[in-house]
């Protein structure tokens, strides 16, 4: 794969997207697989479309904080993650956070974290998601430990302008979403 393809110099994601091909679950864990740090946390997405999308990771030592819970920074990628992923259900996959706000109501503690978005309202250049961040026990018993809600940009802005008139690429600086990162 070369740079422009993985999304590095010259690469143009509303031109990369085309309508007409499959945007599925493997297409989208392929997106994800290309994010280094999605790889580092082996973050895999179980659900894609229909207005939503589900992430899980497997919690392990590494990913937590100094009271043994998963660290908060965890929680906020795999909230952003979801929220661009469940957006790319209607807006296509070139597409950045906006930005998003997380409340973590209890500590994280358990096997496997899974965060669920959805869709909440689409636009042509926007969409509003929400997020609900859960862990499951080694029973299987999953417990809400926090709630995200975001909104996602089209990079299918003026032309040149992105989605804000925020310069080439516009939206989220670190390059977050389908198209761009995370």
């Amino acid at each position: 794969m070369t740079e422009t393809e993985r999304g590095g110099a010259g690469f143009d994601p509303a031109a990369a997207f085309d309508p007409a091909a499959a945007f599925d679950l493997a297409t989208a864990q392929k997106g994800l697989d290309e994010q280094p740090f999605s790889r580092l946390l082996r973050a895999r997405l179980t659900a894609f479309g229909d207005g939503g999308a589900t992430l899980e990771l497997d919690i392990r030592e590494e990913l937590l904080q100094q009271y043994g819970f998963v660290h908060g920074g965890v929680l906020s990628y795999a909230a952003d993650n979801t929220l661009t992923f469940a957006a790319a259900t209607a807006l296509g996959p070139a597409i950045v956070t906006g930005g998003f706000s997380i409340q973590y109501l209890r500590p994280a503690r358990g096997r496997t974290l899974r965060a669920r978005a959805e869709v909440v309202h689409a636009g042509r250049r926007q969409a509003v998601c929400r997020c609900d961040l859960t862990v499951l026990d080694a029973d299987g018993t999953e417990r809400l430990c926090a709630v995200a809600q975001g909104t996602v940009l089209s990079l299918d802005g003026p032309a040149g302008n992105g989605p804000a008139g925020n310069g080439p690429a516009g939206g989220d600086p670190a390059g977050n979403g389908p198209a761009g990162g995370g």
